[in-house]
C-alpha cells in the first residue's frame, strides 16, 4: 500500500457521486463513505468519518446492487484507493435510482401563472 495516487490504474475511470459503505469484521462493523470514481478493477472512495478502514474490507453500493472485496492501494486523509481483489457480485438494490428531467414538458397545469408585473 502506498501514500499516494500516483499508482498506475489498469482501467479508465468513471467519475461518479454514490453513496457506499464499508462493511468489515464480517459486516458487524461499518462505515459510510462516497464512490467518487470506479472503473472495472478498483475506485476512489471519499470517507465520511475521521475513523480509517482496514486494508481489506467489502464495498457495498446499494444502490446499484453491487457488493465487492476490496484492499486498499493508498490513502490520502480523507480519501483512499482500492482495487477489486474479487468480481462485483450482484445483489439486489435497497432502492432504485429515480431521475427527472431539468426541462418539464409543456403539459397543462392548474397552477396560475405569474402575472406581470407593471410600472
Amino acid at each position: 500500500m502506498s501514500d499516494g495516487p500516483e499508482e498506475k490504474r489498469r482501467g479508465p475511470r468513471r467519475r461518479v457521486l454514490k453513496g457506499a459503505i464499508v462493511a468489515y469484521n464480517d459486516r458487524r462493523s461499518t462505515m459510510p463513505c462516497f464512490v467518487r470514481d470506479i472503473s472495472d478493477t478498483g475506485a476512489r472512495l471519499r470517507m465520511d468519518c475521521s475513523m480509517s478502514p482496514p486494508d481489506t474490507f467489502l464495498l457495498i453500493i446499494r444502490l446499484d446492487g453491487i457488493e465487492v472485496d476490496c484492499e486498499v492501494v493508498w490513502r490520502k486523509q480523507p480519501e483512499l484507493a482500492v482495487a477489486f481483489v474479487s468480481p462485483p457480485r450482484k445483489v439486489s438494490p435497497k432502492r432504485a435510482q429515480i431521475v427527472a428531467a431539468l426541462v418539464q414538458d409543456a403539459k397543462p397545469s392548474l397552477r396560475r401563472k405569474p402575472k406581470p408585473i407593471t410600472p
